[in-house]
């Protein structure tokens, strides 16, 4: 497949987006996810999509042959270094031809080395006598004698283009000695003589054409005739291929086309000296047609070449916000990028559109900057009239709202029900759909679930209008987050399904969107109990790190994966993933975040970071029952650091025959968090309340209420089918299970209960006892440690040979099939091997299943 690069390639990210789009026009059945990842991920894209780029071409089996033609206009580092790493690693299925006027930018000396090199210089490409005799005279069938071959080999060197217009110019069977006699001097000078020759013979309407046609560095028939004026542009352009005047096919379909470089430039020349008058309008001709069609790119630079500033504004003005709602974050900046920042400046919709473009990305302080100026020029930018200042005034309420909630604020959003609700006529789908999902997550933190539901069923129809699906899944995921805390699992299972299917259709599996959702999905999948695909979503979206989405989506991902690798006995990995959170929370400045996280290191037996009441982030200074809901989030980060404070206790303080000061203090501040849970923040967090004071009185030596206390979150689980909660709760936990378990079965208590309780009981005691032997313990010896806090060694298994533990961290570094081979000096059918070995013997489908697997065993060690 051929590539012909411009000075666009630059862009490290547009270089690989036009790579795959030339490989996928060869390959369709390839991945189109990569492509939605190189546009929310454009400074990561290399890490996740040049070894999946290489493996599916490894595995596709077919030879790939990719031609970068022109590789002078590239000189990016980044591009340059993404495709040293391609020519390193590309393997057997993957060759490059790569044309250039220079040789810089390419590992040549290595590359030659390893004898992986075949050059082709300006010197080997020159025709010697004979070629020359064969093309001029055997395949032209010109009129020439030796002596006429080997003068104009002699003054052309051998150069093709040169003899090529050669041969254009003794097309008419004139006497060849008189154009051999004017021919001297350099390449340039011989050039342009027989280019003026060329020219000279033309018919008018074909001359008119190639100078017109030369503008852009590309050219299609609609294109063609629009520059030229000629309706039948395809028709023109197989006439001039047909000619051999310099007319290259960049494509097998024959839609496009470019000119020989030499040959265009002459035309360009040509067309300056004799019309310098036509080359500003066709510039502008050309802006229009691609603006039309779909390329905006190319659109600003023309227009840009036409000196029309206003025009390229205008071209990325009206095709922002279509890439923002599809996604298209990074090609939105990078058209940006092209025009005078002082042109952009004064442009309130398109400062508008960066500013959305930087809060997708998560980038908090651009976006920022970005709003702040379109508020600044909106009453000056004459473009603007009464109806765009309304509509953007209110769009600026929903971006600013947007920046906060990613950083976990919603003081703003109350104002959107009046300013853009109730004129909601008056506004794009898009500003309404994003709005209400703000409004969702508010109502949603402020505890009114129901009106939270109610949002989104209003939202539906403008969701459905908006051409992408971003603001689609995240009103899925926050309708399943208010249907989640109201414990309507029917419905949050929808929901969260939905996103998922909306997700991967409409932006691809691997999209920021798809595993925004993922993430929803894994935390309800591990809450029943389905740790192993729970894991696989819950990883996806690791990836996305600090550009995880909302809070919310978050605590699944940092969390909810964390408690995974701690159940999988892997306490490192877990560790890990919570000191990454924490990183994260620190540097977006998420104290909620935080308080989750430190959280769960006390629930792991890990060292929490001590905060206190008002010094804790986010946590007020609070006394007393229940009384007034704290407002907006504080409510809920406040029951997070009450809860912190239990498990603290419990993890303190023994189990006791009789209750302490300590362990009645850990009772009483259990009560208080779940007399405001069952108050403030509805079923879901009441259930988890009442697991954690049911584990409170159970270790206090409160057994008769603490089996009153649990028995109706032992119902609720039953009902619901959620596992996790009860076995989460701790060793007091799983105490209470086996005594509620062996009561029943003996019928020494008359208790009210789901009538499927006692096989649910059974299955979380087989649960906890499989746990147990994963972490190499006994049920008893599980409880004493979560008494403790402290950890658990893994069962020990037979472990990996010396070379399985080699292939398997290149696989974590992110290293393709093809590099680990050329790494370890073995062919490419053997790293398979040892791969699919390792892939039977540690029951995974996948690479990186395969290593955190084998992390999860302690059989990897650390590199």
């Amino acid at each position: 497949m051929w590539l012909s690069l411009d000075r666009d390639d630059n862009n490290t990210v547009w270089f690989l987006s036009h790579l795959l789009e030339a490989i996928g026009r060869a390959r369709p059945e390839f991945d189109e996810d990569l492509q939605q990842l190189l546009e929310e991920r454009p400074d990561d894209a290399e890490r996740y999509v040049i070894p999946a780029l290489v493996n599916a071409i490894d595995e596709g089996g077919e030879d790939i042959v990719v031609v970068l033609d022109d590789w002078h206009l590239v000189t990016d580092k980044r591009t340059l270094a993404v495709v040293e790493r391609l020519l390193d690693a590309g393997g057997a299925h993957l060759s490059f031809i790569i044309t250039s006027r220079t040789r810089s930018g390419l590992p040549l000396g290595r590359l030659m080395v390893r004898g992986q090199l075949v050059e082709v210089d300006a010197v080997s490409l020159r025709f010697d006598r004979t070629e020359s005799q064969s093309f001029l005279v055997d395949i032209n069938r010109l009129d020439l004698d030796g002596d006429d071959v080997a003068s104009l080999h002699r003054t052309t060197e051998g150069w093709i283009a040169a003899l090529q217009l050669v041969s254009l110019s003794l097309r008419d069977h004139r006497e060849a000695s008189d154009l051999i006699e004017r021919l001297s001097g350099a390449h340039q000078s011989i050039g342009e003589y027989l280019a003026e020759n060329v020219f000279n013979t033309l018919e008018p309407d074909v001359l008119n054409f190639l100078l017109t046609s030369s503008v852009p560095e590309r050219l299609c028939a609609g294109l063609a005739s629009a520059l030229s004026g000629v309706e039948q542009g395809q028709a023109m352009l197989e006439q001039v291929q047909a000619q051999d005047l310099f007319l290259q096919p960049l494509d097998e379909d024959g839609t496009w086309y470019r000119y020989h470089h030499l040959f265009e430039d002459y035309l360009r020349r040509r067309l300056e000296r004799d019309y310098p008058g036509r080359i500003k309008e066709l510039h502008l001709t050309a802006a229009r047609w691609y603006s039309e069609n779909g390329f905006p790119s190319d659109a600003v630079d023309h227009a840009l070449a036409a000196h029309d500033v206003d025009f390229a504004v205008q071209i990325v003005e009206s095709r922002a916000m279509w890439l923002v709602e599809h996604s298209s974050m990074a090609t939105l900046l990078a058209l940006v990028g092209k025009i005078p920042a002082d042109r952009v400046a004064g442009q309130a919709r398109l400062q508008m559109a960066i500013a959305w473009a930087n809060t997708l990305l998560h980038l908090a302080a651009e976006a920022q900057i970005a709003l702040d100026q379109a508020r600044a020029v909106m009453s000056s930018d004459a473009t603007l009239g009464d109806d765009d200042r309304f509509e953007l005034e209110v769009e600026s309420l929903v971006v600013q709202s947007c920046i906060d909630m990613y950083g976990d604020d919603v003081s703003r959003v109350g104002a959107l029900d009046e300013e853009c609700f109730a004129q909601a006529s008056r506004l794009r789908p898009w500003i309404v759909s994003v709005g209400a999902n703000l409004s969702t997550f508010k109502k949603i933190h402020d505890g009114q679930y129901e009106l939270a539901l109610e949002q989104q069923l209003w939202a539906n129809k403008f969701h459905n209008q908006v051409s992408g699906p971003f603001s689609n899944v995240y009103g899925h995921c926050f309708a399943g987050l208010a249907a989640y805390a109201l414990l309507d699992m029917d419905q949050v299972e929808k929901q969260f399904d939905m996103a998922v299917d909306l997700g991967r259709s409409h932006a691809g599996r691997h999209s920021h969107a798809a595993r925004l959702a993922g993430a929803m999905k894994g935390q309800l999948l591990y809450e029943r109990g389905a740790l192993d695909k729970a894991e696989r979503l819950l990883e996806e979206t690791h990836e996305l790190g600090s550009e995880g989405g909302v809070v919310d989506f978050m605590i699944s991902t940092f969390a909810t994966l964390a408690r995974i690798k701690e159940l999988r006995g892997d306490s490192s990995k877990a560790a890990e993933i919570l000191d990454e959170g924490d990183s994260v929370a620190d540097s977006l400045g998420l104290p909620r975040l935080k308080l989750v996280i430190n959280l769960e290191r006390v629930h792991m037996g890990l060292r929490p970071k001590p905060f206190q009441p008002g010094l804790a982030p986010g946590v007020p200074v609070v006394h007393g029952t229940p009384g007034q809901r704290l407002e907006g989030l504080s409510e809920s980060s406040y029951q997070i650091f009450l809860a912190t404070q239990i498990r603290a206790a419990l993890a303190d303080a023994a189990p006791a025959v009789a209750a302490t000061p300590e362990h009645l203090s850990a009772v009483e501040t259990a009560r208080l968090l779940l007399e405001r849970a069952a108050a403030y923040l509805g079923p879901r967090s009441e259930l988890h309340a009442r697991l954690l004071l049911s584990a409170a009185l159970q270790q206090a030596g409160l057994h008769y209420e603490a089996e009153e206390t649990v028995l109706p979150a032992l119902n609720t689980c039953c009902r619901l089918g959620l596992v996790r909660p009860v076995l989460d709760g701790g060793a007091a936990c799983s105490e209470l299970v086996r005594s509620v378990s062996e009561k029943l079965r003996l019928g020494t208590v008359n208790y009210d209960c789901h009538p499927d309780l006692g096989g649910f009981l059974s299955l979380l005691i087989r649960l906890d006892s499989n746990a147990a032997v994963n972490r190499g313990s006994s049920p008893s010896r599980s409880a004493a440690a979560h008494y403790s806090g402290s950890p658990m060694l893994a069962v020990a298994e037979p472990g990996l040979s010396e070379r399985e533990q080699t292939i398997l961290l290149l696989v974590d570094k992110g290293r393709s099939n093809r590099e680990i081979a050329h790494e370890l000096h073995l062919g490419i059918n053997t790293v398979k091997w040892y791969l699919k070995n390792l892939f039977s013997s540690l029951g995974v489908g996948d690479r990186q299943g395969c290593v955190d697997e084998a992390r999860r065993r302690h059989l990897l060690r650390s590199d």
